[in-house]
């Protein structure tokens, strides 16, 4: 899956804070990762379309252009596409090489990518296939399939329909996701009972994108169906298809192994091979499908068929009744009709007029994305194999914008007038706004700061301007608390409270996600500015500290300090130090988290508790300063002003779940 993720719009700063912000790397959707709209990209969506690809000399020539600059520019070792359209195969070619040691290029029909969240396509179309037969209701309590509970927090039970729109509520967690080791993978039914995230949303209120609602979506598959869930895929969907070239498999099967891409990363001027990851057997379901892209175009006419599909070797197969393959295209899930939403598993990513649902997929280093445009019965997939597409495969940008404005152009928009009283309410809606998609009750919701987020400012013109991942956008009050793209059609909705305050945004570039407002003290420019102040002074102390004791050894006749103000120093000399080796260990180890927390990370996270209690012992030796006059004023004051530092970074640590094992 997405958007993810890998944390969108690196900020100069950031470097200068714990590289725990890695975490997000684990599972994000592909709307996570987004590069800039450029201006006048954005068309409306009223006008007269173009007929879409109707030559395939012509496609040939357009994608071979596009491909050879994304590969180039991109730094991207190989990929495949594959467009159908009418039922068929429309066109499909490889690009670049799948091996470069080898200089094995890409074939289309050969080359397996791994494809990520695509998979939960695949995880969806199952529970589909379950529901048809009786044997699942998307209306059930989730714990109705299930061997172990799911937390009653609210009210309401947690469905199927929830899983498949992102709307369960749970919390977003990465630690403990990979391996680097192949026989360290967890058997399935551990690992999901083991790592419950907490509830954080009412379900059906909110969507935040959930790697862990997916993957108990396929577990339930899997318990129904009364076989693993690789198997299970393999035989119900993939097998029926004619897709022998693709697996649900792990391991990939030795027929299939040689024609894997490799995958890459380009570090130095050069491209590296990136290291195999593996996950738990419960993980299989939202990521663990490798296809070729002719294999990924069986699977696209299908769904575009109704659940059909044929060819010279295969009379019929279906995978879905008509009806059902119709009623998963449909919205099931939308914060407003006037926002894009979520179908059965499905997200709209409508474009230039054009009806389209589809789905992103990362999985490191790889990058895939799908889209079908239903009322054309076209469908077009694109893999890559290398962390260069990250920027390609999210929806609207990327590849889609580029495919979009060649074969559906529309004309630009007329602008769209303020209301004349807008500038005097735009401060309502300033603020920064955070992606669902976080963790609330452990360590990781530090990784909050980093991720990704929607700043609105009042420029003062009757407009709003947004400053998100996929760039700066002007948007203008169409109805209260609705509003739409001053030069294009893409819109944001926000959403009060019952004591009307703001509470939400959501946007058409994100159906998988909505984006909560943050308090002040939330905020990136806060924390940073807190951590970098208090860092600055712990730094401080330990300097003057230990030049005050050259110079207490030099003057040797000097009458000793009082004792009170020796152990005040030691405190903060102690705390100093714990707390900055604290950072440093965050720098060293809180990278790996994802593969679990070490024992190293665990002692870190001990500094920062010890840190705490003793910042109780220099609050108090501060008021006795002041008390018993321990130095002068001016130390004194210094003084105070680091035991309030150390008071601001142990708050800074509860607040962001970092102050102890929460984990």
């Amino acid at each position: 899956m997405p958007l993810p993720t890998k944390a969108p719009m690196i900020r100069p700063a950031l470097p200068i804070l714990f590289t725990l912000a890695l975490l997000l790397a684990a599972a994000a959707p592909a709307g996570a990762q987004a590069p800039k709209a450029t201006a006048g990209a954005q068309r409306h969506a009223a006008a007269a379309q173009a007929p879409g690809p109707t030559d395939p000399a012509e496609l040939t020539a357009f994608l071979d252009g596009l491909l050879a600059r994304e590969l180039a520019e991109q730094h991207i070792a190989g990929a495949a596409v594959a467009v159908v359209k009418g039922g068929r195969l429309f066109f499909a070619k490889g690009y670049g090489y799948a091996d470069i040691e080898h200089s094995t290029p890409v074939d289309a029909e050969q080359t397996l990518f791994k494809v990520g969240s695509v998979t939960k396509l695949f995880t969806w179309t199952a529970v589909m296939q379950l529901v048809e037969q009786g044997k699942l209701s998307l209306d059930a309590d989730v714990n109705t399939y299930l061997d172990f509970h799911i937390p009653d927090t609210y009210a309401q039970p947690i469905t199927l329909k929830h899983l498949m729109t992102h709307t369960a509520g749970f919390e977003d967690l990465h630690v403990d996701m990979v391996t680097l080791s192949a026989a360290e993978i967890a058997p399935q039914g551990t690992w999901l009972a083991a790592h419950i995230p907490a509830r954080v949303l009412p379900p059906g209120e909110v969507p935040a994108y959930s790697n862990y609602g997916a993957a108990l979506a396929g577990y339930i598959v899997a318990r129904v169906a009364g076989r693993p869930y690789d198997q299970y895929v393999q035989e119900q969907i993939l097998n029926p298809l004619g897709m022998r070239s693709s697996t649900a498999q792990w391991p990939t099967p030795p027929a299939l192994r040689t024609h894997e891409s490799v995958g890459y990363t380009y570090e130095n001027n050069a491209f590296q091979v990136f290291p195999n990851l593996y996950g738990p057997v419960d993980l299989f379901p939202i990521g663990a499908v490798k296809v070729t892209a002719t294999d990924m175009a069986r699977f696209m006419i299908a769904h575009l068929q109704n659940g059909r599909y044929s060819d010279a070797a295969i009379s019929e197969a279906r995978i879905l009744t008509e009806a059902t393959a119709r009623s998963m295209h449909t919205t099931l899930y939308t914060p407003d009709p006037r926002i894009l939403g979520t179908t059965y598993g499905f997200f709209e990513f409508s474009d230039n007029g054009q009806r389209v649902i589809g789905h992103g997929g990362e999985a490191e280093p790889m990058h895939s994305t799908l889209f079908l445009l239903p009322d054309q019965n076209l469908g077009v997939f694109v893999a890559y194999n290398s962390t260069g597409a990250g920027s390609l495969t999210s929806q609207h940008l990327g590849f889609q914008r580029a495919f979009f404005d060649h074969y559906y152009p529309t004309p630009v928009v007329e602008p769209i007038q303020p209301p004349a009283d807008f500038a005097q309410r735009a401060d309502r809606f300033v603020g920064t706004y955070t992606s669902t998609m976080r963790a609330h009750t452990t360590f990781e919701k530090f990784v909050t700061l980093l991720g990704m987020a929607i700043d609105v400012k009042n420029p003062g013109d009757g407009t709003l301007l947004t400053v998100a991942p996929w760039g700066e956008m002007s948007f203008v009050e169409e109805a209260p608390l609705y509003f739409r793209q001053v030069n294009g059609p893409f819109h944001i909705l926000f959403r009060a409270d019952a004591q009307g305050h703001l509470a939400y945004l959501f946007t058409d570039f994100t159906p998988m996600f909505a984006f909560e407002k943050t308090p002040w003290y939330a905020t990136l420019s806060f924390n940073l500015w807190l951590v970098l102040a208090s860092l600055a002074l712990f730094i401080s102390m330990l300097l003057v500290a230990a030049i005050r004791a050259i110079r207490r050894r030099s003057q040797s006749d000097q009458a000793p300090a009082p004792r009170g103000a020796r152990v005040a120093i030691a405190l903060m000399v102690a705390i100093s130090a714990l707390n900055l080796l604290f950072v440093a260990g965050n720098f060293a180890w809180g990278e790996q988290l994802v593969f679990g927390v070490s024992l190293a990370y665990s002692i870190v996270l001990g500094l920062g508790v010890l840190s705490a209690l003793l910042t109780v012992g220099a609050l108090m030796y501060a008021v006795l300063a002041w008390k018993e006059r321990y130095w002068g004023i001016a130390f004194r004051a210094y003084y105070t002003l680091g035991a309030l530092a150390a008071a601001a970074f142990v708050w800074f640590l509860s607040f962001w779940r970092l102050l102890g094992w929460q984990y």
